[in-house]
C-alpha cells in the first residue's frame, strides 16, 4: 500500500510539474481572464453580455472537467505517468480528451433525456377549452419569431409558474395558479417572455446547468458563471418579450403580481420566471431592476411611436 501510494505521489508530482499539463491550465486562466476583461470593460449589449458569461461557464467547466480527469489517470495509471517516457505526454492527451468527451457526452444525455424528465415531473395536461387561446397565441408568435412548433401544456398548481422545456418537443408550462392571478393581457407577455428563452435556447442551457451543477459540485467557478449567465438571460427574455409583444409595462406588472406570492416549489427554482433569491448565487436578477427596465423600455418605445405620429401629420 505504501509503494503504491508513493508511486501515486510520483505521479502528480511529475503530471503537475510538466510544462505541457500547465500550458493546458495557463490557456484556461488565460481564456477566462480575457472574457472577463472584455465582459467587464466592453459588453454593452445584453447579447453579448449573455454569449460572454456563456463562454465562461462552458471554460470552467472544461477546467475541472481536465483537472478531474487529469487526478482519474494519475491515480489509475501511476506507474505509466510516474515512469514512461511519454506517460505524462499521453495522460495529459487524455486529460484533454476525456474532459471534452465528459462534457459532450453529459450534453448529450441532457438534451435527449433531461427536458423530458422535467416536463414528466410536472405532468401538464393539453389546455382546456377556454385555455385553447393560449396555443394560438404562442401558434401566432412562434411564427412570428421563426419558432414553430411549441406546445403549451397546463400544470396543476397554486403557484405562479411559467417556465419554457426546449429539447426535441419544445413546450411552455403555463401552471394554473398562473392563469388565474393574471390577465390576459399580462399572460401573453409572460408567455411571450418564454417563447423567448426557446428561441435564444436559454430553455436547453436552464436544464444542462442544473443537472451539471449537481455532477461538478466542486466547482467553484460555475457557482459564479451559472447564475450569472441566467440573469443576464432573464434580462434578455424580458427585453425580447417586451418589444415583440410591445407591452413592456404589462410584464412589469405580471412580475410584480408575481412577487407578492409564495416562492413556487423548489422543483421549479431557475426554471420558472420568477423564484427566490437575491445576489450573486441567485438565478433571478432582482425584480426591481427587471421593472425598471421595462418600465424604461415602455417609455423608449411610447417616445417613439409618439415621434412616428407626429412626423406623419400634414404640415399646417
Amino acid at each position: 500500500m505504501a509503494d503504491l501510494l508513493h508511486v501515486i505521489g510520483e505521479a502528480l508530482e511529475a503530471y503537475w510539474l510538466s510544462p505541457l499539463s500547465l500550458s493546458v491550465l495557463a490557456v484556461c486562466v488565460a481564456s477566462i481572464g480575457t472574457l472577463l476583461y472584455v465582459f467587464v470593460t466592453n459588453a454593452q449589449n445584453p447579447k453579448l453580455r449573455v454569449s460572454l458569461l456563456t463562454g465562461l461557464y462552458a471554460l470552467s467547466i472544461f477546467f475541472w472537467a481536465f483537472v478531474g480527469a487529469s487526478f482519474v489517470l494519475c491515480v489509475s495509471q501511476a506507474r505509466m505517468v510516474a515512469y514512461a517516457r511519454n506517460g505524462v505526454s499521453f495522460a495529459v492527451f487524455g486529460a484533454v480528451v476525456g474532459g471534452l468527451a465528459a462534457s459532450a457526452i453529459i450534453s448529450l444525455l441532457v438534451w435527449r433525456y433531461g427536458n423530458a424528465a422535467v416536463i414528466r415531473k410536472f405532468t401538464p395536461r393539453n389546455p382546456a377549452p377556454n385555455e385553447t387561446w393560449l396555443q394560438q397565441y404562442v401558434d401566432l408568435l412562434g411564427k412570428f419569431e421563426r419558432v414553430p412548433g411549441v406546445r403549451v401544456r397546463i400544470v396543476e398548481s397554486n403557484d405562479a409558474l411559467a417556465m419554457a422545456v426546449g429539447g426535441a418537443h419544445q413546450t411552455i408550462l403555463v401552471s394554473s395558479g398562473l392563469l388565474a392571478l393574471l390577465e390576459r393581457d399580462e399572460i401573453e407577455p409572460v408567455v411571450a417572455h418564454e417563447l423567448m428563452h426557446l428561441k435564444h435556447h436559454d430553455a436547453e442551457f436552464k436544464v444542462f446547468s442544473r443537472v451539471l451543477s449537481r455532477i461538478l459540485f466542486f466547482d467553484p467557478f460555475s457557482k459564479f458563471f451559472d447564475p450569472a449567465v441566467h440573469r443576464e438571460r432573464e434580462y434578455l427574455a424580458d427585453e425580447a418579450s417586451g418589444r415583440t409583444t410591445g407591452k413592456p409595462a404589462t410584464l412589469a406588472s405580471a412580475l410584480l403580481k408575481l412577487v407578492d406570492r409564495a416562492p413556487p416549489a423548489q422543483s421549479a427554482w431557475g426554471l420558472s420566471i420568477f423564484g427566490p433569491g437575491t445576489g450573486l448565487f441567485s438565478r433571478y436578477p432582482p425584480v426591481g431592476e427587471r421593472v425598471q427596465r421595462l418600465l424604461l423600455l415602455a417609455e423608449i418605445l411610447g417616445n417613439r411611436s409618439n415621434s412616428g405620429n407626429s412626423s406623419s401629420r400634414p404640415a399646417g
